[in-house]
C-alpha cells in the first residue's frame, strides 16, 4: 500500500461539551454490495463480482477513467499513485482464495472486526445477522451493502449527520487539511473584487440532520482525504460535445424551413466544425484519464453495460456520420438531406447520454436528477444555434438560415430555463442531494451557477428573439456566445458541486 491512499481507514467523531464527552470509532471501507454500482460503470470490466460476493479488480485492465469512484456511496476507491488505476479493499482475495481471513480480520486485537460467510446458518456473522440489531451505511442508496455495523454512532456512518473536518483534527497537518476538498468552507463569504468571488452573502448553511444539542452536533476529528476525481475536463466535454450534437441539430432544422444544402455551411464546413468537436470531446476524455495509454480498452474490452462505453459507440457514431456529411459534401456525391437528418437524430443521443452516465454515478445524488437529459439537450441546442450563427454571419450565402439557427438557440435557452426553474422549486430525495444544491445555487459554486444561467438561458433568448424578430444577425451572435460562456458556467458549477457533499 502506498502512503496516501487508504483500503481501510477509521474514522473518529466526538460528541458532547467538556466535560462530558465521548469518542466513537467506525471502520470504513468496501461495502462489497450486492448491486455494486462500481461493477455496472465500470467501461473495461476492470472492476468485477465474484461468485463468492467479493467486488474485486483487475489493475491490468483499468483506465484511470474515475467512474467508479463517482458510483461508489462510501468513497471506498481511490487511485493507486505508482499504478495510476482504480484500487479498493477486495476482502483480501488471495488470502480468502486459501481458507484465511482477511488480514485486518486478523490483526485486530480486541477482534472488533468479524468476517464470514453470510449464507452459512454456521458462522459468528450469520448469526449476527439473524439476531442482532445491525446497521450499514447509506441502505437508501440500494446498492446492498455487506458490511454491517453494531452499537455505531449514527452519526459516523452518515456525514450529514455531523460537522465537517474543519481543523487539523489528530496525527494531521493542517495544511494537507486546508488542500483537501473535503474541508472547503462552504459558508458564504462576502463579496471581494469587481465581481466578488464565489460566495453569496445571503446564502444560510447548507441543511444538516444532526442533534445539535448537549455541546453541538457530533464533530469530526478524524478522517481520510478523498479528492474530487472530476474537475474541468469534465466540465469542458460537456460544452464541446454539445457543440457538435447542436450544430447537426440547426442544419436539420434549416433544412426543414426550407434552407438548402448549397452553401459550403451546410454542405461541407458544418460537419467540419462539428467534427472537430467531436475530436476535441475525444481529447479531453483521454487527457482525463488516469492511464490514457489504455484509452482503446473502452472499445476492445469493454463492458456494454456502462454508459461510458455506450457513449464511446455514440461519439464514434457521430463522428462517421460527421466524416460521411463531409466527404459527401466536398465530393458533391447524392442527397446530404438524409444523413443530416440522420446526424441530428444521433445528435441528440451525443447530447443527453451523459445524463444517463451521470445516473450511474451512484455516489452523487445531485446528478441523479431526471431533469439532467433535458437540460443536456437544451443546453447542446443553445450553443448548436448560437454557433452556426456565426457562420450564418460570416456567410452571405448562408444568412437566409439564420432565422432557423435563431430558433434552435431560442428553443434550447427555453428548456434549460425551463429545466432550471422545475429544479429550484422541487424538491430533493436525499439529504446528500439537498446539500448538495445548496452548495451549488447559495453556497461556494453559486455566483458561478447563477451568471452562466443568465448568460445561457436570458442572453440567448433575447438577443434570438431579436433577429426572428428582423434584427441583425450580429445580436443573435452575441447570445451564441453567452451561450457558450453560460452552459460551461452552469455545468462546472454543476459537476463539482455534486461532489462537494462528503460521502465517509
Amino acid at each position: 500500500m502506498p502512503l496516501g491512499v487508504n483500503r481501510t481507514w477509521v474514522k473518529y467523531i466526538e460528541k458532547g461539551a467538556w466535560p462530558d464527552t465521548k469518542r466513537f470509532f467506525s471502520v470504513l471501507r468496501c461495502n462489497h454490495c450486492t448491486d455494486a454500482p462500481c461493477v455496472a460503470i465500470c467501461p473495461t470490466q476492470a472492476l468485477f463480482k465474484r461468485d463468492d460476493g467479493i467486488v474485486d479488480f483487475d489493475t491490468d485492465r483499468c483506465i484511470g477513467c474515475k467512474s467508479c469512484m463517482q458510483a461508489c456511496p462510501y468513497d471506498a476507491l481511490y487511485i493507486d499513485p505508482h499504478e495510476n488505476t482504480a484500487q479498493k479493499c477486495n476482502y483480501c482475495a488471495h488470502r480468502t482464495d486459501i481458507g484465511l481471513e482477511p488480514a485486518c480480520v486478523i490483526v485486530c486485537p480486541e477482534q472488533a472486526i468479524i468476517a464470514g460467510d453470510m449464507d452459512d446458518p454456521t458462522t459468528r456473522i450469520s448469526r449476527m445477522l439473524s439476531t442482532e440489531k445491525l446497521a450499514v451505511r447509506a441502505p437508501e442508496q440500494g446498492t446492498g451493502p455487506n458490511v454491517f455495523y453494531k452499537g455505531v454512532e449514527t452519526s459516523n456512518l452518515d456525514p450529514s449527520r455531523s460537522g465537517e473536518l474543519t481543523d487539523s483534527g489528530v496525527w494531521r497537518d493542517a495544511p494537507r487539511v486546508a488542500e483537501s476538498w473535503m474541508s472547503v468552507d462552504l459558508t458564504p463569504k462576502a463579496p471581494s473584487g469587481p465581481i466578488g468571488n464565489l460566495g453569496d452573502v445571503s446564502s444560510p448553511s447548507p441543511p444538516v440532520s444532526v442533534d445539535s444539542s448537549n455541546g453541538g452536533p457530533p464533530r469530526v476529528v478524524y478522517n481520510t482525504d478523498h479528492p474530487a476525481p472530476w474537475g474541468w475536463k469534465v466540465s469542458s466535454y460537456f460544452l464541446t460535445k454539445g457543440l457538435a450534437a447542436g450544430i447537426a441539430v440547426a442544419a436539420a432544422v434549416a433544412l426543414l424551413s426550407g434552407v438548402g444544402t448549397d452553401s459550403a455551411w451546410m454542405s461541407w464546413l458544418a460537419p467540419l466544425v462539428a467534427g472537430l468537436f467531436i475530436l476535441l470531446t475525444g481529447l479531453l476524455l483521454v487527457w482525463d484519464l488516469k492511464r490514457p495509454d489504455r484509452f482503446l480498452y473502452i472499445l476492445t474490452k469493454a463492458n456494454p453495460g456502462s454508459w461510458l462505453v455506450r457513449g464511446a459507440w455514440i461519439l464514434g457514431a457521430q463522428a462517421a456520420l460527421m466524416g460521411a456529411w463531409f466527404l459527401m459534401g466536398v465530393l458533391d456525391i447524392g442527397s446530404l438531406r438524409p444523413v443530416i437528418f440522420v446526424s441530428a437524430l444521433n445528435g441528440l443521443l451525443v447530447a443527453g447520454y451523459t445524463a444517463f452516465l451521470f445516473g450511474q454515478a451512484e455516489g452523487r445524488d445531485l446528478w441523479q436528477t431526471p431533469l439532467l437529459l433535458w437540460h443536456m439537450i437544451g443546453g447542446a441546442l443553445a450553443v448548436g444555434g448560437g454557433f452556426s450563427l456565426i457562420a450564418a454571419m460570416v456567410s452571405d450565402s448562408v444568412s437566409e438560415a439564420a432565422e432557423p439557427f435563431a430558433l434552435v438557440m431560442v428553443v434550447g435557452a427555453a428548456v434549460v430555463g425551463l429545466m432550471t426553474l422545475t429544479e429550484l422549486i422541487g424538491s430533493h430525495p436525499t439529504t446528500n442531494a439537498e446539500a448538495a444544491f445548496h452548495h451549488m445555487t447559495k453556497g461556494e459554486f453559486a455566483s458561478r451557477w447563477w451568471r452562466g444561467q443568465f448568460l445561457v438561458v436570458a442572453v440567448p433568448i433575447v438577443a434570438g428573439a431579436l433577429v426572428l424578430a428582423g434584427g441583425t444577425v450580429v445580436t443573435g451572435v452575441v447570445g451564441g456566445i453567452a451561450a457558450m460562456i453560460g452552459v460551461f458556467m452552469v455545468d462546472d458549477a454543476f459537476v463539482k458541486a455534486g461532489q462537494s457533499v462528503p460521502l465517509s
